[in-house]
């Protein structure tokens, strides 16, 4: 048996047009998905309530605290 390719057949403008809707359509939908906000990042924005700054001696759980850095020793200069 031999393969014969089917004939080409041209898409008719009814259904062109119609894929064009859909593309359309379809790419509308995926930037609409993408740029709104949605419930998580309506909370998330929402300010923080104040805080109390730290007491005199505090130094941990409040704003501004104490924090512990560990930093390498400032190296001699290369030419003294």
């Amino acid at each position: 048996m031999e393969f014969k390719p089917d004939p080409f057949r041209p898409v008719s403008r009814a259904r062109r047009l119609l894929i064009g809707v859909l593309a359309v359509a379809t790419a509308a939908f995926v930037v609409y998905s993408m740029t709104r906000k949605s419930g998580v990042v309506r909370n998330a924005v929402l300010h923080p309530a104040d805080v109390p700054a730290c007491t005199p001696g505090q130094t941990e759980g409040c704003v501004g605290s104490m924090t512990a850095v560990i930093a390498q020793p400032a190296s001699p200069a290369a030419s003294r």
